[in-house]
């Protein structure tokens, strides 16, 4: 149960926010809250989480970066781009199995819902910098970094690699997702392992990610600059840097 905490706050965090936001949008359903503020309360969830691992590990007399094995010196820039382009490789294969496989519609119509939701979001950019971003790093501190560590100081190597990519897998509901997660889980938990360094687990992870990402900027109707420029949160940053600017210059 230690070792599921840090797994159990990421699950939560993004709903408890998306009530508040319910409430704060005068009780709306769920739904009209997700089309009205796009991925912004997922985000939110995703960086609380990580505050909240970081603060519990300076109460501990530790750091986030200790707990989560994060050691950005002396990184290797050549297996960090190797390990992002084999998890790019890598997600377009399995892709490409699971949609020639005969599974049942039902599951493919679940696997291809979260690209399409990607697609459909109100605001593509802030969508796509969390997919790509901000949601690889979360995972890999929350799952390598933070849960699976607890289970090495309980288990052996093997049994904590074989626990930590089944609660990965769990976590993504879908039954297609949930085999798509057990592969992912099981190699980033190799990786985080063998390099002693969650970082290039992080790599592989956005590797994975990005074919997403990649996906929906080829399958969607609007153009490269209307998805850059035309984002709530851009436009929300352009205008407060502009308002501040003013505010100088006065």
């Amino acid at each position: 149960m230690w070792g599921l905490k840090p797994a159990a706050l990421y699950l939560f965090a993004p709903p408890l926010l998306m009530c508040g936001g319910m409430a704060l949008f005068g009780g709306r359903g769920a739904d009209r809250v997700i089309a009205d503020s796009g991925n912004f309360y997922y985000a939110a969830g995703v960086l609380a989480t990580v505050w909240i691992l970081s603060r519990r590990s300076r109460k501990r007399g530790s750091s986030l970066r200790q707990d989560s094995v994060l050691e950005f010196g002396n990184l290797d820039r050549k297996r960090l781009g190797l390990l992002a382009a084999a998890g790019f490789g890598l997600a377009v294969f399995v892709s490409a199995v699971i949609t020639v496989a005969p599974f049942p519609q039902s599951l493919m119509e679940s696997y291809r819902s979260s690209s399409a939701g990607l697609r459909e979001g109100r605001d593509r950019l802030l969508a796509m910098a969390t997919t790509l971003v901000l949601a690889p790093a979360a995972e890999e501190i929350v799952f390598r970094g933070y849960m699976l560590g607890r289970f090495l100081s309980w288990f052996t190597q093997r049994q904590a690699v074989f626990l930590s990519a089944a609660v990965f897998a769990l976590c993504h509901v879908s039954l297609l997702w949930m085999i798509y997660a057990c592969f992912m889980g099981l190699l980033l938990a190799w990786v985080s392992i063998r390099e002693d360094n969650t970082v290039y687990s992080i790599a592989l992870h956005i590797g994975f990610n990005s074919s997403i990402v990649l996906t929906c900027l080829i399958g969607g109707e609007d153009s490269l600059p209307v998805i850059l420029l035309g984002g709530a949160a851009l436009i929300l940053g352009v205008t407060a840097l502009d308002l501040y600017r003013r505010e100088e210059i006065k």
